[in-house]
């Protein structure tokens, strides 16, 4: 006796439904290429100008942008660009010094500031600590109180750093 295969049910849904699908899966796969290459080059481009800021990869690119090498491989400068001034209210005065460990560990840093009235003269003292690694950016918030301060003068600048 012969066994007839069962029949099949008929197709449920059009014929062009598999290729609508194949189409989009394909259309996404070329998106997908198309945002990784303009990623691509976004990073290419980022990596051929200098970091935001100005901030600079070596000793010559710091100096050019006002730097002060106050140690061996530490700089100092009042802060420009991506920094924050603090404003301060009912008398006194603030300000922001940057310090960039460029080619070294800072280790403790310590910073002293004389704070000066409207004649030059020292009316306070304002002694800082603070620790750095290499490679790093630090900000220092100077802030004085008194109603006569007019500016700030470095007095000492120490960066020292154990390296075993």
């Amino acid at each position: 006796m012969e066994t007839v295969p069962p029949a099949l049910p008929p197709a449920s849904g059009s014929p062009r439904f598999p290729v609508r699908r194949r189409l989009l899966a394909l259309v996404l796969v070329l998106l997908g290429f198309g945002a990784g290459w303009m990623a691509a080059g976004l990073r290419a481009s980022l990596a051929e100008k200098p970091a935001a800021g100005g901030r600079g990869e070596s000793r010559q690119d710091l100096l050019a942008d006002g730097w002060v090498e106050s140690d061996q491989g530490v700089f100092t400068r009042r802060c420009q660009g991506n920094c924050r001034r603090p404003k301060v209210y009912g008398g006194g005065i603030a300000d922001v010094m940057e310090v960039s460990c460029l080619e070294r560990p800072c280790g403790e840093i310590s910073v002293t500031f004389d704070v000066l009235d409207g004649q030059g003269q020292v009316i306070e003292t304002l002694p800082l600590k603070r620790q750095g690694l290499q490679g790093e950016r630090l900000q220092f918030v100077l802030e004085s109180d008194k109603p006569e301060a007019r500016r700030f003068a470095l007095r000492e600048f120490r960066a020292r750093a154990r390296v075993y």
